[in-house]
Formats: C-alpha cells, structure tokens, sequence
C-alpha cells in the first residue's frame, strides 16, 4: 500500500482527517484557498512515477508560501510526483491503531507521536479483542472512552495488517493522516533507520 492508498482509504472510510488536496503542482490547488489553517501548512510527497522515491515534504509553512514551496518541490521530483497539502496542527496526544483480524491495539503517547515512533516512548496502550477491551497498559484513562471508541472506528476498513497513525489536535480535534500495511510500514522504518 503506497502513502496515497492509505491516505484514500481513510478517505473511503470516512474517518476524520485534515482536510486535504492531492495536487501536481501550485496551479492544481483549489481548495486550499478556502480552508483556514491555525499553525501553518504540510505539503507532503504521495506518490511519484517513473523515477526513485523521494520522501519530500514540509510542515508549519505560513500559507502565503505553499504554492511557491509546492512548485519548488514539483521542480524537484521532475513533474513526476502527486503531492497532499494540508492544515498543520499542533499535538495533544499522538499515536497509532493497528488493525489485525480480530485484534486491534491503540498505542498513545502525550505530545507528537515521534516521541512514540522513534524513541520509543508509550504512555499508554489498549488492547481490543472484537472491539472489547482485554487489557490496558500504564494509565487507562491517559485516553477517554471517548476516543477510543473514535479510533476504533478505524476498524471499518476490512483489512488486516493496517497501522493507521492519529493526532489529537490541541483543538481537541481527532484525526487520521496515515495508514499503511504493517509490513511495510516496518521495512520503511528499518531503512531510515539504518
């Protein structure tokens, strides 16, 4: 599953998300113009053809800079590459939910979920059998019923093996901006790590 097919599957899902545009370059933004942003703009790189994969991207640009940004990094990948744009946001609480046949388990952590991919660092975590809580790890309420039963609403996506990452916004704002196979999600770990 490539960061495009993931970032379509919550769409299909409709789980919440940053409202976001796939665009080529500066002159395929449209809505962009019309949504309001509190910390800035990400551009990411999504998806590019014919060519070696370049993971470009950049968060918190103050809007009146994403178009020339855009067409920078369009110059870049050699008009090869599908970018996404998007409101930045600034974290709560972070983490993943991944999705197994009859698993799901929800890690947490306070803050940006760096914290939790590359250091490690889990404040909390949950684990559901057919969406029933079985167990817990260090504090149960670090996320509320609330949230959780939000972020099990990842489990309409009718596959297994899925690692979608979530954000809770300091505008107490839920959101999904990524999912990918867990596999993979593994093996691109590895390789920026070693």
């Amino acid at each position: 599953m490539t960061i495009l097919q993931g970032l379509k599957l919550i769409d299909k899902y409709n789980l919440p998300h940053p409202r976001w545009e796939f665009v080529k370059d500066s002159q395929d933004l449209k809505k962009f113009y019309k949504i309001k942003d509190y910390v800035g703009w990400t551009i990411r790189t999504v998806e590019i053809k014919n060519g070696k994969w370049k993971n470009l991207y950049v968060n918190w640009l103050a809007k009146n800079k994403v178009p020339e940004k855009l067409d920078e990094l369009a110059g870049k990948q050699k008009g090869r590459a599908l970018f996404v744009v998007y409101p930045s946001w600034k974290w709560k609480k972070g983490g993943t939910v991944l999705i197994e046949k009859q698993r799901t388990v929800i890690e947490a952590v306070k803050g940006e979920i760096e914290k939790l991919m590359r250091k490690g660092i889990l404040d909390a975590s949950y684990y559901f059998k057919n969406n029933k809580l079985v167990n817990f790890t260090e504090e149960k309420d670090f996320l509320s019923p609330k949230i959780r039963k939000s972020l099990l609403k990842a489990n309409k996506i009718k596959k297994n093996n899925i690692i979608l990452e979530w954000a809770l916004t300091t505008q107490n704002k839920l959101i999904f901006y990524r999912a990918e196979n867990i596999k993979k999600a593994g093996q691109l770990l590895l390789e920026k790590y070693q």
